[in-house]
């Protein structure tokens, strides 16, 4: 399972890995579970757009997820 911020197809995270010097960004999953969810800590506004978490199947599983920030 991946996540790939769409704006710039900048690979975020693949399995347990983190693949941005962005330590905002990580991955979490519990033992338990199949979710793959990616938390970013402290949004912000630049932060938003659209993330897609991909499943390296054939073919390609993938959704995508809009985040919108709003700042003041």
């Amino acid at each position: 399972v991946s996540w790939i911020r769409k704006r710039d197809l900048h690979i975020l995270t693949a399995g347990i890995l983190t693949y941005t010097s962005d330590e905002r960004f990580k991955v979490v999953r519990t033992a338990d579970s199949k979710d793959w969810t990616l938390h970013v800590k402290y949004a912000q506004p630049r932060d938003s757009g659209i993330y897609e978490c991909q499943v390296n199947t054939e073919p390609k599983i993938s959704m995508a997820f809009r985040l919108n920030v709003i700042g003041e």
